[in-house]
């Protein structure tokens, strides 16, 4: 007996491998493994042939080497360049890398630098770094003597667009940075992205010169080639579509409108832009046709079809859906040519095994997964709905391959974007039959355009009106009530748990379709609604040198509370909305400011703008503005009054003595006072909030006369009353009482010196203290005599440069801290 797809059975064993490379003992996972291989030697190998036997027992104990493979691979791409103990964040220096692609995006040019000698510029290297051995190339040389350090891939940005070619070995002075991890839950991981893709840190180019000008001709070629296609493009159609057709054909995105491309996201068809495998097949098929039609062998026309496949993977850079293609492809062709039968799992795996080896933390790209499981969900589920159903005419199969791609797809999607687009099955059954038609057509008008403008402009006419049929179809999809549905990020447990019913459901259906099964795979959605939430939830979100809170109740009432920075640009885009949406929150019922510092307001600001009224449709909905109620109002206040009242947001307004009350959650205002004149940092908005026996005490920037007013309420000596009833005007006049025990206690004005003084702590003695600052901010926020009066009076500290974000969940019981970093 043969062991089937022993494709499938190694790279199974090389993902466990990678899936484990945390483990710290491997020894004791090897020998795991090898007890597992025993038990699978006597399942997979029932009596037979005594020489069969022997060969299949030692092809699977090829197993542990594969996964051994794995986990060193992985584990020795995940760890960090050697140059990273040098410097923080950034760094001057020089680099001496070969080029290996250029792209240019209209305003700067990025490079790819590969086998990369850097020498930074610091005379505080630490002692016990080794020096890095240099390759033996006389471009080299002259920077032997220096302390230098290897790095594989390296990114550059640049205003220069001077005639590089593939393969110039550059000098390049400038800043050199490192990636940024992410800091918050959703945020995207700019390091974990360039990891995967080998690259170890961008600079910022100043001076670049090309020390050695060989080059290669074949990937000049390519690079040249891909250039005139693009420029050809751009002569022949309007600029959007141009940006559409280069995106789709030649995996260049520079071009690409940034509204259209928010428009296909939102509408489920975003993979159109990418070079997908039906691109491949049909371009890879289509050579291969034609060179059979000019009657060359059919061994001769597969070698130039494969180099040509190869030679346009090339050109297109490779991404993973490409990479896929072609090796299943080729595996395809070389298939017919030995007269084998073609095997889509074992051509999968093979395609999978080599990205695998090539960047083990693949396995965490979004694009890797969507890839391959579109061809689970191809292979696995389509038959069995398609025999479920029976018999029936070309657009239901199409309907059934497109729900069958969606519902394996569907856990990876929501873990990487946490919302899908409710019409996008209809979306694509209209746009996926055209798809090819727009591949053939852009093709022969590239290549005529090489010979004539014009002829590349009648040629193309067909692609630009599919591209405005695709703009119309996305724009009415924009119209249509409910369009996206906002899940968040699923844990892993819960994916796991989906997978494992999929492959019951599967399973179930392998032998003998059951009509009833249907059932259980529409039960799977009710998989990710979210249980209501039973705790206090409050998050101090990393924004850098700024503030912002998030807070969920057990009643689902949610607040935001500040939100925005000084130092990360479009932070409402990047880390707020991210935040949000990871955690399927589509509507923030009340969003505080406490004042109107750029540093609190920015990210807000972007929020509104962005918010619609009605039904979730991809943007986070607010529902009220509270705002500090101050004397004077100055334009700024003014303006952002009449921005809300235009987003149809309820404007409230809040001061001393105010409380926001639900069953389980009070929130007392404690500042400012009813005499304040500006929403300034002494006026900031100050919130006691208290769930059971937890206080916890949001101070904003609050300072100098705030904090004395504050501090009298506390020590009993000022009388906290509420000022009036807000339906009936009347004043009120009674005492609320506050505590003075707080448990927590989120540092007022970013941990500045001149704020939160020793008599204000010593009568609140928060159990813990929260700062919220940039990283190596140029206010030297949280400062030294802060940290050292809150360790005067034994807080424990956690600050966001340090933790990223910080989340408290809080029952009746206990207090439970998160930080994401």
């Amino acid at each position: 007996m043969n062991i089937r797809r022993p494709l499938v059975w190694l790279l199974a064993f090389y993902i466990a491998g990678i899936a484990l490379y945390r483990v710290s003992s491997i020894s004791i996972v090897v020998i795991a493994i090898l007890l597992c291989i025993l038990v699978l030697g006597r399942l997979l190998l029932p009596k037979g042939k005594r020489r069969e036997r022997l060969s299949n027992f030692g092809f699977i104990l090829g197993f542990p080497v594969l996964f051994i493979l794995g986990y060193s691979l992985m584990n020795h791409q995940i760890k960090p360049n050697k140059m990273d103990q040098v410097f923080e964040n950034s760094i001057k220096g020089t680099v001496y890398g070969k080029l290996q692609s250029l792209e240019d995006k209209g305003s700067y040019v990025v490079l790819t630098l590969i086998d990369n000698v850097i020498d930074p510029d610091t005379n505080h290297i630490k002692n016990n770094l080794k020096k890095v051995s240099l390759k033996q190339n006389e471009v080299y040389d002259s920077v032997k003597e220096a302390d230098t350090y290897q790095s594989k891939k390296i990114k550059v940005y640049t205003s220069e667009n001077s005639n590089f070619k593939i393969g110039n070995i550059l000098e390049i002075s400038g800043k050199i940075e490192k990636f940024q991890k992410a800091t918050n839950p959703g945020q995207f991981n700019e390091y974990e992205f360039n990891k995967i893709q080998k690259i170890d840190y961008k600079i910022k180019a100043e001076n670049i010169k090309v020390v050695d000008g060989r080059y290669s001709w074949f990937f000049q070629t390519l690079h040249d080639i891909k250039n005139k296609f693009i420029q050809v493009y751009e002569q022949i159609l309007p600029q959007k579509n141009a940006g559409l057709i280069s995106a789709m054909i030649l995996g260049d995105t520079s071009g690409l409108d940034k509204d259209i491309k928010d428009l296909y996201r939102e509408n489920g068809i975003s993979h159109i832009l990418a070079i997908s495998g039906l691109n491949v097949s049909l371009i890879g098929m289509s050579l291969f046709h034609l060179l059979r039609k000019l009657r060359i062998p059919n061994f001769i026309a597969t070698l130039l079809s494969i180099f040509l496949i190869f030679s346009f993977g090339v050109l297109t850079n490779f991404s993973v859906s490409t990479n896929r293609a072609v090796v299943m492809l080729i595996v395809f062709m070389c298939g017919g040519v030995i007269g084998r039968t073609y095997d889509l799992f074992s051509a999968a795996s093979l395609s999978a095994l080599i990205i695998l080896i090539n960047s083990p933390m693949e396995i965490y790209n979004a694009g890797f997964l969507l890839s391959f499981t579109a061809i689970l969900g191809m292979a696995l589920i389509y038959p069995i709905l398609k025999n479920i159903l029976g018999k029936r005419n070309k657009l239901v199969e199409a309907f059934l391959l497109t729900l069958s791609i969606q519902v394996i797809t569907l856990p990876v999607m929501l873990y990487f974007f946490y919302e899908f687009p409710l019409y996008s099955i209809i979306i694509n059954l209209i746009i996926l039959p055209l798809s090819s038609l727009i591949v053939l057509i852009a093709l022969v008008a590239g290549l005529a355009g090489f010979i004539a403008i014009s002829l590349g402009s009648f040629i193309i006419g067909g692609a630009h009106y599919i591209l405005n049929f695709y703009e119309a179809v996305c724009r009415f999809g924009e119209k249509l009530p409910g369009r996206m549905i906002l899940i968040g990020r699923p844990d892993l447990w819960l994916l796991a748990f989906y997978y494992f019913i999929l492959i019951i459901w599967i399973l179930l259906n392998t032998e003998l379709v059951r009509k009833k099964t249907i059932i259980l795979l529409s039960f799977l959605l009710l998989i990710f609604v979210k249980p209501k939430n039973v705790d206090l939830e409050v998050t101090f979100i990393d924004v850098g040198q700024g503030d912002c809170i998030f807070m969920n109740s057990p009643e689902n009432v949610t607040y935001l509370i500040d939100g925005g920075s000084s130092d990360v640009k479009e932070v409402g885009k990047y880390r707020i909305e991210p935040f949000l949406k990871s955690k399927g929150i589509w509507k923030v019922d009340y969003v505080i400011l406490t004042h109107l510092d750029t540093d609190h307001i920015s990210g807000v600001l972007e929020l509104m703008e962005s918010s619609k009224n009605g039904s979730y449709e991809g943007n986070i909905i607010i529902g009220h503005l509270i705002l500090p109620d101050v004397q004077e109002k100055d334009q700024e206040y003014i303006d952002i009054v009449t921005l809300a009242e235009n987003k149809g947001i309820k404007v409230l307004y809040i001061q001393k003595g105010d409380i926001i009350k639900e069953k389980h959650v009070t929130i007392t205002c404690l500042n400012p006072s009813p005499d304040a004149l500006h929403a300034d940092n002494a006026s900031s908005v100050v919130l006691s909030v208290n769930y059971g026996d937890f206080n916890m005490l949001l101070t904003g920037d609050l300072e100098g006369e705030g904090e004395r007013q504050v501090l009298g309420i506390l020590n009993g000596t000022s009388s906290l009353l509420s000022p009036k009833d807000k339906d009936t005007d009347e004043i009120i006049n009674e005492p609320i009482e506050v505590t003075k025990d707080y448990d927590v206690l989120k540092v007022a004005h970013h941990g500045s010196k001149n704020s939160t003084f020793e008599e204000f702590l010593s009568v609140i003695k928060p159990e813990w203290a929260i700062i919220s600052c940039g990283y190596n901010n140029r206010y030297d926020h949280p400062h030294e005599e802060l940290i050292e009066r809150l360790l005067n009076i034994n807080s424990k500290i956690l600050t966001t440069p340090e933790k990223g974000a910080v989340t408290l969940i809080i029952n009746k019981e206990l207090i439970l801290f998160k930080c994401f970093s």
